[in-house]
């Protein structure tokens, strides 16, 4: 207690408590400060260290000396009748509270005027203010002679650099999708440096002469324009030389901005993946042609890495490389699972062999179990982003499959992560306007969606997609503009073709519908999506029995269920089979093609889940009641599950599914909250020719609402009608027809 006393006499809390306000006001002076002035991170950690060496200073000095009129004195010195403490104390309490109200003052200010402002102007562009360790590498200058392949050499070297980046923690590093366009920009470093929200741009070139390599780079404040770095390696070509230069470049970067290095870091960028400097040439070519991502493209792509695997058949980037290229061919439609399945399969478990520590690897494999309904995807894709956080393409990855599998609150931040990461990528804005699509907020896609065309008014992604969210609307006549407009600038792709074709259909245009079918059949390989669109037509012209051959074809051979086609064919197979009394063969057909359904706890997902409500169908009618009514429970509990079923050709099932159990009110309560909410795709046949409606069919309410769809829908037809002649509207040429 007596020790307490005194340093309460000698004013030593009320110095400690005024050093904690003043230390306090100048950290957040200081942090507003240093990125302000762009002073180096460690200044903040400087300022850290100084104030905490700073306490115990003050505190000796407060108990050892006292303030006197005659000026600063040894306490012990001090006569007790003549010291001042009691009123030095009156003056640290008056400084105490003014340094108080300025602290509270600062508070208030920051959190309820600058702390709005600073948010807006972060995200007004949707990109974060710039990082100190934020970096872009641009498109290194091919300064080569015109020897074959110069270019892919240089970009192929730019590539590996920003892997080898990205692997770094501690640095955020745009990714390449974004830099590539600024290839032979006539923008400057600030204007490049903002737009992607970085501190620092890297820009090169490479120059190769024989048997000589001569990389130039140097690092450029983007804010300034001032050079913090820059170095030029001139060595033999040898792949040992070109990583060996590419590990100095990224540790020179990576000290020059303040970044750390992990001893499992250092040890990743010293790794050679190959000594055949034929080998890496290869794989440089082949990641140009996969970066193109067209058919033919990936198919080169494939020839290169084959040819490098067979030069060095241990270098593993050349098997991970080609992994990725099976699932993208798959993924585009140019092959089958059952095509690939094998070759897929090795390429992944050769290329973890050889390197187990392969991020991209473990994603590629947890895409294989994903895409072939095994179980560990997402066991694989936590692995990869364990091994590269950094990575914009393994979040992509991960973020699509998420999405896919519908867990769309965990696949949101890894778009926006790797939307900081890769802000002009294509792929991740599409990934984040299908998000915005499935939780029908369709402002923000259409917003995301007018983004794409500002960065690529070439790609038909910024216009195709844009009907469908026309689709959720009910906009039909709309929902037929973007599709024209897409087909116009990708005149080849099957898809919007197809679609075409079922605007038509959907508006009751069936010779309009008969000739692009026949057209898509004529020029391109047979789309599920195409047989899908046969057997819908005769279905609606009265032919039930032409319908057989289209449905057969694609579920026999397993297709995939592109854009609801094999729903569609599923369907086709049930009017068949209650016209002419066959719903044994039928349900064989349909246990072939979904022997999933059958099982005793059936796996339901957006993929098969209308396909279940037609096998309800037909195991009823085949006294199959038990079965049917474990899978009708099960399309309920799917429908139950957030944004499990979100497809506008998902809007009739749950009222399917109402309607065949006997819940007459609730399913014609929820097929009016459908069409209300402007659900319109395929009216005709999810109403009137759906064998799944025969307990509504004589319903008021439900030949009201039929007859409501009809009515718009040629209201709308007449309107698209309307526009084509004044020319507010194109159609586009039929396929093959330009």
């Amino acid at each position: 207690m007596k020790l307490f006393k005194e340093l309460q006499r000698r004013n030593v809390f009320k110095v400690a408590t005024a050093y904690g306000i003043v230390a306090w006001l100048l950290l957040e002076g200081s942090d507003t400060l240093v990125p302000a002035l762009r002073l180096p991170e460690w200044f903040q950690s400087g300022v850290v260290f100084i104030l905490i060496l700073g306490f115990p200073i003050a505190m000796i000095f407060a108990w050892a000396f006292e303030m006197t009129p005659e000026g600063l004195r040894r306490e012990q010195t001090v006569d007790p009748d003549r010291s001042v403490a009691a009123a030095t104390g009156q003056k640290l309490n008056q400084a105490i509270i003014a340094l108080l109200v300025v602290a509270l003052a600062y508070f208030a200010w920051d959190k309820f005027a600058a702390g709005p402002h600073n948010e807006v102007a972060q995200t007004a562009t949707g990109i974060p203010q710039p990082r100190q360790n934020s970096i872009a590498v641009i498109p290194f200058r091919n300064r080569s002679a015109n020897e074959e392949n110069a270019a892919f050499f240089s970009d192929g070297i730019h590539d590996e650099l920003l892997t080898n980046l990205s692997k770094i923690k501690a640095l955020k590093v745009i990714s390449r999708t974004s830099v590539m366009r600024y290839r032979d920009t006539t923008m400057n470093l600030r204007e490049i440096g903002a737009e992607l929200g970085v501190a620092n741009i890297l820009e090169g070139g490479v120059q190769r002469a024989g048997d000589t390599v001569r990389i130039n780079v140097q690092l450029i404040d983007a804010a300034t324009d001032a050079h913090l770095w820059a170095n030029v390696y001139e060595r033999k070509l040898t792949a040992e030389n070109i990583f060996a230069i590419q590990k100095e470049i990224a540790e020179a970067i990576a000290n020059a901005l303040a970044a750390t290095l992990s001893p499992q870091e250092q040890e990743r960028l010293a790794i050679v993946p190959t000594t055949s400097l034929e080998a890496y040439e290869n794989l440089l070519l082949a990641r140009q042609l996969y970066n193109r991502s067209n058919w033919q493209a990936l198919r080169d792509a494939q020839t290169y890495l084959r040819q490098a695997i067979e030069l060095d058949p241990a270098f593993g980037q050349a098997y991970v490389l080609l992994a990725r290229i099976y699932f993208t061919l798959l993924d585009t439609g140019a092959t089958t699972l059952p095509e690939i399945k094998s070759g897929w399969q090795q390429a992944i478990e050769a290329a973890l062999s050889m390197d187990p520590d392969n991020a991209t690897a473990y994603a590629t494999r947890a895409q294989f179990l994903w895409i072939n309904g095994l179980e560990g995807a997402d066991e694989n894709f936590r692995k990869a982003r364990q091994l590269e956080p950094g990575n914009a393409d393994i979040m992509m990855m991960y973020a699509q499959y998420l999405r896919v599998k519908f867990d769309l609150d965990r696949a949101l931040p890894l778009y926006e992560m790797a939307r900081s990461l890769d802000p002009l990528s294509i792929p991740i804005l599409f990934g984040l306007a299908k998000i915005h699509q499935a939780r029908r907020e369709i402002k923000a896609g259409l917003e995301i969606h007018a983004r794409i065309r500002e960065i690529d008014p070439s790609s038909a992604v910024g216009y195709g997609p844009v009907a469908g969210f026309y689709m959720l609307t009910g906009d039909m006549v709309q929902r037929a503009n973007w599709l024209f407009q897409a087909v116009t600038i990708d005149p080849d792709d099957t898809d919007l073709h197809n679609w075409v074709a079922r605007i038509y259909l959907d508006f009751g245009d069936y010779d309009r519908t008969r000739q692009w079918l026949s057209r898509i059949e004529q020029t391109q390989n047979i789309n599920p999506m195409t047989l899908a669109g046969w057997a819908m037509l005769h279905i609606y012209q009265g032919d039930i029995e032409a319908s057989v051959p289209y449905t057969r074809r694609a579920l026999e051979k397993r297709m995939s269920g592109r854009f609801g086609s094999d729903a569609i064919l599923v369907r086709a197979l049930l009017i068949w089979a209650l016209d002419q009394g066959r719903t044994d063969t039928a349900l064989t057909l349909l246990r072939q093609a979904h022997p999933e359904l059958f099982e005793q706890n059936p796996s339901l997902d957006a993929s098969n889940v209308l396909q279940a409500i037609d096998a309800v169908h037909l195991l009823r009618k085949e006294q199959q009641n038990d079965v049917a009514e474990k899978l009708l429970q099960a399309v309920l509990a799917t429908y139950a599950r957030p944004y499990a079923v979100t497809r506008p050709w998902h809007s009739s099932g749950k009222a399917q599914a109402l309607a065949m159990l006997g819940e007459t009110c609730a399913a014609l309560e929820e097929l009016r909250r459908q069409v209300d909410a402007g659900w319109r795709l395929f009216w005709r046949w999810e109403t009137e020719l759906n064998p799944n409606f025969a307990s509504l069919r004589e319903e008021p309410e439900f030949q009201a609402m039929v007859e409501f769809l009809r009515t718009d829908m040629a209201r709308q037809r007449q309107s698209l009608r309307a526009l084509e002649a004044s020319g507010d509207i194109q159609a586009p040429p039929l396929p093959g027809t330009r």
